[in-house]
């Protein structure tokens, strides 16, 4: 009677150290559930915008009548309002996208975006009239005007990413789960919508920012712009 008691006490030792290296391996359901994106959708992806921006560059490949043609055509201008130079920020947009999938009860395919990657590409390419002598004072105006274009897509670069995150954010179709062939074409679905998303919040941003270059370019800062060097400096080069 006496070794009873030791003998007990050492079974529900081995029984409890037992238990307890395999418990780890077990899953609630609760969890599996948590882990199923065809059950439990995350609610927002996780979503980053890099930006890559060159340093700008001045090009004079254009003539004055050349330029103010390409400009109209890249950036057509109220009547009486007129280019001085041109300002061109070339934009390209990319996006990366992993996904959370699985397959249901009916044995389809689904799954939900995790994370997205955008990152948004621009080199500035400022233009002035390739006969002005670049030492020159009409040169350097249209340098100096070009600049405060630059300024102005530079702001709206800043507020970009922004931008671009809040609208994937709300974007319906990225906060649900969602039925594909396989996982190579749910990150497809994913990366083309995103890109979608990201490429029309850019042209509405471009939109709100016009004002700001309308107001560079208008009859009265035309003016004002050639009023910088004297009218012989401009003979020829500004009708």
């Amino acid at each position: 009677m006496t070794l009873a008691k030791p003998i007990i006490g050492v079974l529900l030792s081995l029984l409890t150290g037992a238990f307890l290296m395999i418990s780890p391996l077990t899953v609630s359901p609760a969890r599996a559930q948590y882990d199923d994106p065809c059950r439990n959708p995350r609610e927002l992806p996780t979503v980053i915008v890099e930006v890559e921006a060159r340093t700008e560059r001045t090009s004079a490949r254009f003539t004055a009548d050349e330029l103010h043609q390409y400009a109209d055509r890249q950036d057509p201008l109220p009547v009486g309002y007129r280019h001085f130079g041109f300002t061109e920020m070339a934009r390209e947009i990319r996006t990366k996208a992993q996904v959370r999938s699985g397959t249901d009860e009916y044995k389809n395919f689904c799954f939900s975006p995790e994370t997205i990657t955008v990152t948004v590409k621009v080199a500035p390419v400022m233009y002035v009239p390739g006969e002005y002598p670049r030492t020159s004072c009409p040169a350097g105006a249209v340098r100096v005007h070009e600049l405060l274009h630059l300024q102005v897509h530079e702001d709206a670069l800043q507020e970009l990413p922004g931008r671009i995150e809040r609208a994937l954010e709300l974007e319906r179709e990225l906060r649900i789960t969602r039925k594909a062939r396989d996982k190579r074409h749910a990150i497809s679905l994913v990366r083309d919508l995103s890109l979608e998303v990201a490429e029309r919040t850019a042209r509405e941003l471009d939109e709100e920012y016009r004002i700001r270059h309308l107001e560079l370019d208008s009859p009265q800062s035309y003016r004002a712009n050639l009023g910088i060097c004297g009218e012989a400096e401009w003979a020829g080069l500004m009708d």
